[in-house]
């Protein structure tokens, strides 16, 4: 009984740092990376013709990010967050603004499940906060929004969507979902439990000296 009672609160045991297990990737692009055609298999993706570092944009070194269409790979993930960079062409004259929009389009399977529409004022090195959720294939658009000192409106036109930095979720197995704090409460009470009833157990087999009394 002793050796079944460790065998399981050994096994209950382990299953707490799988519980509480941060599966977040971060991936850098920039000076992390050659310059061109961003590899196939980097980070575990496929970058469907991605562009390291072949646009000057608004980051310290001038090259700091991918061009990026599209991203993807067989097993589901979460896109988290990114953070986007723009070019230096982007950049507002006076009287001007100058702004852009991405939108990213989330498949599963080839079905499209999500779409997120991100707006953010010039300024390179922008972080976004996405939490797309399970998702294997990612597409991003980005178009640029002018005002032109002296002239009415906006003027919009297709842009580059350039991204230094991504973070995705390698979790993505959620029936149902599971908060760490909670379940590491809750194996506590188990294991307490478990404890108290084989304390109760042992207490209650007769003892030797009580087996000779009942047979005198």
């Amino acid at each position: 009984m002793k050796t079944e009672l460790g065998l399981t609160l050994a096994a209950i045991v382990a299953t707490l740092p799988l519980l509480s297990a941060n599966a977040a990737q971060t991936i850098d692009f920039g000076p992390n990376l050659p310059t061109g055609t961003v590899a196939n298999g980097y980070a575990g993706f496929d970058w469907h013709g991605a562009q390291n570092d072949v646009f000057a944009d608004t980051t310290v070194t001038s090259f700091g990010s991918v061009f990026i269409t599209e991203f993807s790979r067989t097993a589901p993930f979460d896109l988290n967050s990114m953070v986007v960079q723009e070019l230096n062409s982007d950049a507002p004259s006076i009287g001007e603004t100058s702004s852009n929009t991405t939108t990213i389009f989330g498949y599963l399977n080839g079905t499209l499940v999500d779409t997120l529409t991100e707006n953010y004022a010039f300024g390179g090195g922008t972080p976004l906060t996405l939490n797309m959720n399970d998702v294997n294939d990612v597409k991003f658009t980005t178009s640029n929004i002018r005002t032109v000192f002296g002239l009415p409106g906006t003027i919009t036109g297709g842009d580059l969507t350039l991204v230094s930095q991504l973070t995705v979720d390698n979790s993505v197995a959620r029936a149902p979902e599971i908060d760490p704090t909670a379940a590491a409460s809750a194996l506590t009470l188990l294991i307490g439990g478990l404890l108290v009833i084989t304390g109760r157990r042992y207490s209650q087999v007769p003892t030797r000296s009580k087996l000779r009394s009942n047979f005198a």
